[in-house]
């Protein structure tokens, strides 16, 4: 019983840890990267994108009509120098328009606000990450310059009006949120002009079946990226995770099964003189198996009980108090997140109650053996 509690407790937090982290992670880089991004094709690395016009782009300005667009928002990069009195870095501007989700940014910031993109005239503030402000010595409210290298060059001085971290150092190390009107006038673009497009879909989960069917809405001189391809690192992490779980299912699964039929080899043995005695009285060898088989069953459900109530609790407990902590520098966050699936919950006990019921016909399959005149004189 023990080790069929144990091996479900086992299970329902190994899998909640599983879809914790993969949605905990999949949020942090959701707050600078879509499920989809459209940009024109360029032979340079540079994370600059070559303009592309909203006038006339059907997927755009008729997105509220095209089926699996949940979201669509403009974006342009621009690479600068970020100067203060005593410190220059580079850094990666990204402009960002009213019609943005801000959502995700909200939830990452740790002072301040979000840059104004909403007035008429162009913002001059812009968010900076955590990470970013300590390296520069900086704080909100604070006045910086940027430089840009272009010709001829220019600079913008902005104001820091919020701090966010997300503890993904590629994103960290370098990004920057202003307003998109800030890029497009130091790169001389026209109002509709951007970098490129983001689109959120309905439903993350199919994002292949809902890229395949928006490459039919999508301009020829558009290409399509997604966030699986463009940060393919963690979503390679998240299977391998995946795969680890499958394997500790494999593994319990074994455990149990063993540690079930070891118990009820003992207690056929310790009964070989009552199932003699029961078979000289008529009794059939499947009556008798029955009788083995729901008694282990019978241990089977009290330990998938109490196995559910001990890893259900602990899942709660740590969403609510944040019992285990983490080290933010290595697994990015700095507590072990947890997420419960009553489904995947179901279907765990069903997996596990089945097998080893199945199971249960092998070791008391040698009731068929026992004959009733030795086992009657065996003792």
């Amino acid at each position: 019983m023990s080790s069929v509690g144990l091996g479900i407790c086992s299970l329902i937090i190994a899998f909640s840890i599983y879809y914790g982290f993969r949605n905990a992670i999949e949020e942090k880089i959701m707050t600078h990267a879509a499920h989809l991004q459209l940009e024109r094709f360029s032979i340079t690395n540079s994370r600059e994108e070559m303009p592309v016009s909203v006038k006339d782009l059907h997927i755009y300005q008729d997105a509220d009509t095209i089926v699996g667009i949940k979201q669509i928002q403009r974006y342009a990069h621009k690479w600068g120098l970020l100067k203060t009195d005593s410190e220059v870095s580079g850094v990666l501007i990204k402009g960002i328009g009213a019609e943005y989700d801000t959502l995700r940014l909200h939830n990452a910031l740790v002072a301040g606000r979000l840059p104004n993109i909403y007035e008429e005239k162009v913002g001059r503030e812009v968010l900076i990450s955590q990470r970013m402000a300590r390296k520069m010595q900086l704080k909100v409210n604070d006045k910086i310059i940027l430089y840009f290298i272009q010709e001829p060059p220019r600079a913008r001085r902005l104001t820091i009006s919020g701090i966010y971290n997300t503890g993904l150092e590629e994103f960290d190390d370098l990004l920057a949120i202003a307003d998109i009107r800030t890029i497009q006038q130091i790169n001389n673009w026209e109002d509709d002009m951007v970098g490129g497009l983001e689109i959120f879909v309905d439903d993350f989960e199919y994002l292949d079946e809902y890229a395949s069917m928006l490459r039919d809405e999508v301009d020829l001189n558009l290409l399509m990226g997604k966030i699986t391809y463009n940060y393919a690192h963690f979503f390679n992490w998240f299977e391998m995770m995946r795969q680890n779980v499958f394997v500790l299912i494999i593994i319990i699964l074994f455990v149990v099964i063993f540690n079930i039929a070891s118990i009820l080899l003992i207690l056929i043995m310790e009964r070989v003189r009552l199932i003699g005695s029961l078979k000289a009285m008529g009794a059939k060898n499947w009556q008798i198996q029955k009788v083995f088989i729901f008694n282990g069953m019978r241990m089977t459900l009290k330990g998938l009980f109490w196995g559910n109530i001990v890893g259900i609790l602990f899942c709660i407990l740590q969403t609510h108090f944040e019992l285990v902590p983490l080290d933010p520098e290595t697994y990015y966050i700095d507590h072990v997140p947890v997420i419960m699936k009553w489904s995947t919950i179901f279907w765990l006990n069903a997996l596990l109650f089945g097998c080893i019921s199945a199971s249960l016909l092998i070791p008391t399959a040698i009731v068929g053996g026992i004959k009733p005149i030795k086992s009657i004189k065996f003792s």
